[in-house]
């Protein structure tokens, strides 16, 4: 088993990712509401203004996150922090599930 890096205990011991889950959380939940699978989330057919705003919100998060932690632990590569944060985020991945993808597209908001 792999041993835990400080900045890792730090987030874990503190959940200094908390807001950032949070708004994690509320994008998921505005995907399923719009019905996208998770395919669409590599192309969205359209943007509504909350998950722009929220999608925003996380970036700024993310951001603040990654650069205390860089402040406290001068070591901390950025893609291995995106790595760490990834996984721990497809924890809500499965907690909130999107649909499969078995409906047909058309981009239209009817």
């Amino acid at each position: 088993m792999e041993r835990k890096k400080a900045y890792q205990k730090y987030v874990d011991r503190l959940n200094a990712d908390r807001e950032l889950q949070d708004t994690y959380r509320a994008l998921r939940h505005a995907f399923n509401r719009e019905g996208w699978t998770e395919e669409d989330l590599v192309s969205p057919p359209y943007y509504p203004k909350d998950i722009m705003r929220n999608f925003q919100e996380f970036s700024g998060l993310r951001d603040k996150l990654y650069h205390e932690l860089k402040t406290y632990f001068d070591i901390i590569d950025h893609n291995e922090f995106s790595d760490y944060i990834g996984n721990r985020l497809k924890l809500i991945d499965l907690e909130i599930p999107l649909e499969n993808g078995g409906k047909e597209r058309n981009n239209r908001r009817d």
